[in-house]
Order: structure tokens, then C-alpha cells, then sequence
């Protein structure tokens, strides 16, 4: 055969060998896409990604009819706002921002101002709810254990019974303050163990959590006695609080008063009366001199009336607590109740645990500022290796970086948002609960009915027309309001929503302007059609 037909057929063969291996190549890739589509599983091109990877999605388009209706929502609360300050308060020195995404889509519907890093207020409740998710999963624990160095002997404990903090706010929101039921199944568990005495001190092992303190960029000293200026820690009770229930009574006698959760240690001195059912409610509560002072006036006929107010140490109240209710269930305490750090255990006895995930009505529904701290310092614990500001907000950090939301501006030195120091975008909050909501199906359960609806919590006299098609959580410190959810559009669609408004600080602006921007947003979200 002649040099150029041999060249010519070898050619050709290469060509046949690498056609073929294309072929087989592509019928391989539809035959793994086909198995996918099937649910197999198995090797190669079937193997499932990792679940650490996003799937891509679609790219929503920006709705611009949508967005200029926004925009004249924003346009006419600015124009209010500067007619009830007499011009102190306008487009010049308020930023109001907004961003609008579709949930399972990429991008931003609307955006306004969305990029800039604005004071969250309660709105950085969404991000502390989302990274504890992440970290502890629909059914994490916060685990308080209860340690002595020897099992007991003969029903005594020979020794001190040693308490591991682990964050718990030991908060039941239905229970107005009644942590007795906690303590009687620690009890119950404590006996099971054949205790019936503990010889030794009751030990508090904070080992690792931060002193209860106030956190930087709060409120004045002088609103520290409220609930929300409750203080967390690596052991709590009732979140931190103190609650007073009060019932009249006979008209110009006595009201019946009750303190709970009983036994805090600290004294006490009530004096509330009953008067004629026309009277004004006026019942003042709160710390006083380290003791708690309830006194004032409850019209006859009220059956209840309780208030929440903060404790002066969350800690020390958790152990006085601890104690009257030990031995209120027939366990015996010869000891006094301290504080040691790295305290000597070993042996466990019994443990208090709460499943995080239980917590988050509380947080977002009812926007309670101590139980999201808690959090907070129990998800810098568990992720970080410290309960404290700090290592929370390393948490927050670390937990959502696979979200792709933090953005440069963003800090987080609390987790209810309390301080005036946090700084977010308002198109991280929604690419937050966009990303939450499309996480693992009980993850995102869990999250979504966290959320107050119409009727309910934060939202009970708001948009009460939207009642089944509005999740969302509230935000108010003086010179931020906040409001991000999701709602259901008139097509189907859930849209998911994040409003900032940061503005100079003026009384009434919240309630007259802000708000009902914000319901007014929500309702032309509502109405929204592709």
C-alpha cells in the first residue's frame, strides 16, 4: 500500500476512534441525567452533589412596575414624614431601603437603597435564627447537665452537685414566667439517679460564657429594668426576667400578686390595691434597691394582668431558683449555691435540654430580646468556643458564609438587636430568608413559622386583610424601623421582603409613617402579578 493511502486510512481511524469516544462520552452524561431525574443513586455521573452545593436557579428578572410602585410608597412616607417634623425628617437625612426577591430564584425583584448597611433593629433576629439553624439543625439541643465527682450513695450526694452552663434561657412564653414544671422533671430525673440530698454547695460552671452584662450601643442605664433590656448568660431562668401576675380583688382591698418564677432571692415588696372598676390600670414593677417592687392600682373586675421585668443578675437567679425548687420537690440541699469556673464533675446525674428550634417563636413571633441572645451566645459556644459577643458574631459569620448574604458593612454585636451598633443591608436580611427558606425542608419549617402572621405577636393590629399570605418579623429601635417576610403575590408566587429605614430619632415617626409604609409595601406586594 502507498505511503499517503496508509497515512489517509490511519487518519481516518482517529477520526472514527474520537467520534466514538464523544458519543459514548455524551450517551453517558444523558444516561447519568436521566437516573438523576429517576432518583437513582450510585456511582459516577449518578452520585449525588454535595449538600453543601446550591443547585443553579433561575435568575429573576427586575420588576420595574412593581419597583416604581415602591418607590412612590417610600416617596409619599418621606413627604409625611418631613410634614409631621416640620422638615427634620426627609429624603435628605432618612434612607429607606427595600429589596424584594422570589423565593427559588436568584437576584433582587426590586431594589431600592438595598446595598447600603443600615441598623437592623429586631430585624437581626432573622440572621441570629438562621445561624443557629445552621449550626445546632431543626433539632439541636441547649443541654444544661448536672455533674457530681461520685455517683450518690445511700441518696447523698457526697460532695457538690456541679451545673454546666449551656445557654438555656429556660423560657415557656405560655407559661407567664412558671419555670416550675423545668425543675420538677429535673427533679424527678435527679431521684431516678437515687438522689435525695446533695451534702455539698450548688456549683454554677460558667466556664467559657461571658458575665452577664449590657452589650455596647444599648439603651440608656435608665431603661435596664425592662424586659428588654434583659441580660443573657450561660445560665438563665425565665429568660432573664422576673414576671408579676396580678388579679383584683374586693374593691379597695388588697390585689392578689404572685412573682414568678418563685424564689429568685431577691426580697420582695408588693402593694397593689384594687379599685373601682372605672380606675386606670396603674401597676409599677421592676428592681429596686436589689428588691423587687410591684406596687400601684388594678381596677376591680380585671381577672389578670401580668408584666415581664428584667433581673439584676440572670445567673444568680438561675442557681436561687434551682435550689427552692430542689428542695421543693423533696430534695435536699445542705449547701449555699456559687460560681465556679472549670469546677470539678464528672459523673453526669441529669440534664435540662431545650430544643433550639422551640425557641424561635419566641424570638420572632413575640421579638424577645433576652431568649435571642441567649442564642447568641449559645451559637458562638457551640461554633466560635466561647458564649460571648464576640464568639457569636464569629458564629453568625462562619454559619452563613455558604449563603453568600454577609456583605462588606455588616456587624452583628447581638443577636436581638438591641444595640444601635449592628449594621446590615437590607438585600442580605432577604437574600438571608431566601436562602433559609430554600434550605433543608424542616430547617426552613421551622424558620418560616418562627414568623409573626396578622393577628398574631408584633403583628397583632397589623394587615389583618393579609392574614394567610404575610410571615414576618418586626423591628423598632428609636431612629430604625424595620420589616422583612415573606408574602404570598397575587400570581402565586412568595415574594420575599426586607425594609430598612434608619432616620433621625423622633417620637410618633414609627407608628404614623413608617409602619404604615411598610403595610402599604406589603400590600402592592400582595397584589403583585407577572
Amino acid at each position: 500500500m502507498a505511503a499517503h493511502d496508509r497515512s489517509f486510512t490511519t487518519a481516518r481511524a482517529a477520526r472514527l476512534i474520537l467520534l466514538v469516544g464523544v458519543l459514548v462520552a455524551l450517551v453517558w452524561v444523558l444516561y447519568g441525567m436521566l437516573d438523576r431525574r429517576l432518583g437513582g443513586g450510585g456511582e459516577g455521573p449518578r452520585a449525588a452533589a454535595p449538600s453543601s452545593a446550591r443547585a443553579p436557579r433561575r435568575i429573576a428578572a427586575r420588576d420595574e412596575v412593581l419597583e416604581a410602585r415602591l418607590r412612590s410608597e417610600v416617596g409619599k412616607a418621606l413627604a409625611e414624614a418631613g410634614r409631621a417634623t416640620k422638615g427634620k425628617v426627609g429624603a435628605t437625612n432618612t434612607t429607606v431601603a427595600v429589596s424584594v426577591r422570589e423565593l427559588g430564584a436568584e437576584g433582587e425583584v426590586v431594589a431600592i437603597a438595598s446595598g447600603k448597611s443600615l441598623r437592623p433593629a429586631s430585624n437581626q433576629k432573622l440572621l441570629t435564627s438562621a445561624a443557629v439553624l445552621e449550626a445546632f439543625g431543626p433539632d439541636g439541643t441547649l443541654a444544661t447537665v448536672f455533674e457530681a465527682r461520685a455517683l450518690p450513695q445511700q441518696g447523698v450526694v457526697r460532695g457538690d452537685l456541679v451545673v454546666r452552663a449551656g445557654g438555656d434561657p429556660l423560657y415557656d412564653r405560655e407559661r407567664l414566667g412558671d419555670c416550675g414544671p423545668i425543675f420538677a422533671k429535673l427533679s424527678a430525673a435527679l431521684k431516678q439517679r437515687g438522689v435525695q440530698r446533695i451534702a455539698g454547695d450548688i456549683v454554677l460552671d460558667e466556664d467559657g460564657w461571658a458575665e452577664p452584662g449590657p452589650g455596647p450601643g444599648w439603651p440608656d442605664k435608665s431603661q435596664y429594668w425592662q424586659e428588654t433590656c434583659a441580660l443573657a448568660g450561660g445560665f438563665s431562668v425565665n429568660a432573664g426576667c422576673a414576671t408579676a401576675v396580678v388579679r383584683s380583688g374586693p374593691q379597695g382591698g388588697k390585689a392578689q400578686v404572685e412573682i414568678h418564677p418563685r424564689g429568685t432571692g431577691l426580697p420582695e415588696k408588693i402593694d397593689v390595691r384594687t379599685g373601682p372598676s372605672t380606675a386606670k390600670l396603674d401597676v409599677r414593677v421592676g428592681v429596686e434597691g436589689g428588691r423587687i417592687v410591684v406596687q400601684g392600682t388594678i381596677p376591680a373586675g380585671v381577672p389578670q394582668w401580668s408584666a415581664r421585668f428584667a433581673l439584676p443578675d440572670p445567673v444568680q437567679a438561675f442557681g436561687e431558683v434551682l435550689r427552692r425548687e430542689l428542695e421543693r420537690n423533696d430534695i435536699v440541699v445542705d449547701g449555699e449555691v456559687r460560681r465556679q469556673r472549670r469546677a470539678i464533675g464528672g459523673v453526669e446525674l441529669a440534664r435540662i435540654e431545650t430544643r433550639v428550634a422551640d425557641l424561635l417563636v419566641a424570638v420572632n413571633t413575640d421579638s424577645n430580646n433576652a431568649v435571642a441572645d441567649q442564642l447568641f451566645y449559645a451559637l458562638g459556644r457551640k461554633v466560635a468556643g466561647e458564649g460571648t459577643r464576640r464568639g457569636g458574631s464569629l458564629a453568625v459569620q462562619q454559619s452563613l458564609r455558604h449563603i453568600d448574604v454577609l456583605e462588606e458593612g455588616w456587624r452583628q454585636v447581638d443577636g436581638s438587636g438591641l444595640s444601635r451598633d449592628n449594621a446590615v443591608a437590607a438585600r442580605a436580611i432577604s437574600g438571608l430568608v431566601e436562602a433559609s427558606l430554600s434550605a433543608d425542608p424542616r430547617a426552613s419549617a421551622a424558620f418560616s413559622q418562627s414568623l409573626a402572621e396578622p393577628g398574631e405577636g408584633t403583628l397583632e393590629r397589623r394587615m389583618g386583610s393579609l392574614e394567610g399570605k404575610l410571615r414576618a418579623k418586626t423591628g423598632f429601635i428609636n431612629g430604625t424601623s424595620a420589616l422583612s417576610g415573606t408574602v404570598e403575590a397575587a400570581d402565586g408566587r412568595v415574594l420575599v421582603f426586607s425594609i430598612l429605614v434608619q432616620y433621625p430619632p423622633q417620637g410618633g415617626l414609627n407608628t404614623e409613617v413608617w409602619k404604615p409604609m411598610q403595610d402599604a409595601i406589603c400590600k402592592e406586594l400582595a397584589r403583585a402579578r407577572t
